[in-house]
């Protein structure tokens, strides 16, 4: 996938992020299809909202990597904390059965996330920073799915 400059009548650029979240308790709620599905299609469905375009992403068993770019129209701590809330509030609202046992509280995230500004993303580089950031991980991992995605609205699914 080629990343282009975006244009726009006073700028030109491009703005790429690397996005980690956790659930609470790091637990491994993505263990679950069900759960890592759903999870996906809300954040989707907040990020087309926010006019960002998802490049890829990566699931373990217990965090969510994202990778985005056009992200021009809010900044990288707001859109970490839309996105996080609108999927933990839906997720919470519709699918608490789902991941109950996991999880408690009115919590579905932690509190922090990772980030890191990166150049053009193609699925080389979306596997080499998921493979890099694994090191900090408790548990290692494979890479559950590494996918180039087109944007989707969560009745896509």
């Amino acid at each position: 996938m080629k990343n282009e400059l975006i244009k726009s009548g006073h700028a030109v650029g491009e703005s790429n992020f690397h996005l980690q979240f956790t659930p609470a308790y790091r637990r491994d709620i993505f263990r679950d299809e069900q759960v890592t599905e759903l999870t996906l299609a809300y954040i989707l469905e907040k990020l087309y909202e926010l006019k960002v375009v998802v490049r890829g992403y990566g699931f373990g068993p217990d965090h969510l990597h994202l990778f985005v770019s056009n992200v021009r129209f809010v900044s990288e701590v707001e859109l970490v904390r839309q996105t996080k809330g609108y999927s933990s509030r839906m997720m919470r609202k519709n699918f608490w059965y789902l991941f109950k046992k996991k999880l408690w509280g009115k919590k579905f995230w932690t509190e922090g996330h990772f980030y890191r500004s990166v150049g053009a993303v193609n699925s080389e580089t979306m596997k080499h920073y998921i493979e890099e950031s694994q090191e900090k991980h408790w548990e290692k991992t494979s890479i559950i799915k590494i996918e180039m995605v087109s944007q989707k609205r969560i009745w896509d699914y």
